[in-house]
């Protein structure tokens, strides 16, 4: 093997492993944030979808947590919950 059939192996290589990287970190970021945003919109009484919007690039995770942060819940605010009997 010549040095340019090397490099280019090594170039084709290093794409391959950078693909790989960004695929993984898509996949952080998916049980990072969708799954338990969904779970959020569920209770807040949104569609669980609306989740969705953080694979939006740049302003798809801005966008559900304004929503959130400043929209009216369809459930009702979050309240405490009532003291268990018997707990600490």
């Amino acid at each position: 093997m010549d040095d340019k059939t090397a490099f280019a192996w090594l170039l084709g290589a290093g794409v391959f492993v950078v693909i790989l990287g960004i695929i993984a970190y898509l996949v952080v970021m998916v049980l990072a944030l969708i799954i338990p945003t969904w779970r959020i919109c569920n209770r807040a009484g949104y569609s669980g979808a609306m989740s969705l919007l953080h694979l939006i690039p740049g302003v798809g995770t801005l966008i559900v947590f304004a929503i959130l942060a400043f929209g009216t819940w369809p459930a009702g605010e979050a309240t405490a919950r009532p003291p268990q009997p018997g707990a600490r």
